[in-house]
């Protein structure tokens, strides 16, 4: 997805979720903190020679700030029904604020082989994952 974003903006706007939006995560008290999954994007950022085209900024609520961004173009999001569902509203809450509605850009989520969507939430149940068999 990022990178997919990289591809399409000359800037890009990164949200990533505070530790308070994934309390109610499946096995929550696994889930690396704010700062350290920072970190970990900083770095995956980087190593793709990224860091001079973004900014990190922290999602507080599940608009994540979208319906107040003036300079907001495009919400790049995954597959998944109810974040797409999600940034159509976050649209017309855009279009109740006075603001332009972004291009809503769908990505679809890395399958594994059994065609199932990867996801830390499987990652953190134990499961483990052939890299070198998942579907892009």
């Amino acid at each position: 997805m990022l990178r997919r974003a990289f591809q399409l903006g000359s800037w890009v706007g990164i949200g990533l979720t505070t530790n308070e939006m994934l309390s109610d995560k499946t096995e929550a008290d696994k889930i690396q903190s704010f700062e350290e999954r920072k970190r970990a994007l900083m770095s995956f950022i980087k190593s793709e020679g990224q860091s001079s085209r973004c900014t990190v900024f922290a999602i507080k609520t599940r608009e994540g700030g979208a319906e107040s961004m003036e300079d907001l173009e495009a919400l790049i999001v995954s597959d998944e029904i109810g974040v797409v569902a999600n940034a159509f509203q976050i649209n017309e809450m855009r279009a109740r604020n006075g603001l332009r509605r972004f291009d809503i850009i769908v990505v679809p989520r890395v399958r594994t082989e059994d065609g199932v969507p990867l996801s830390s939430s499987r990652i953190r149940r134990g499961e483990t994952l052939d890299h070198r068999r998942l579907t892009y």
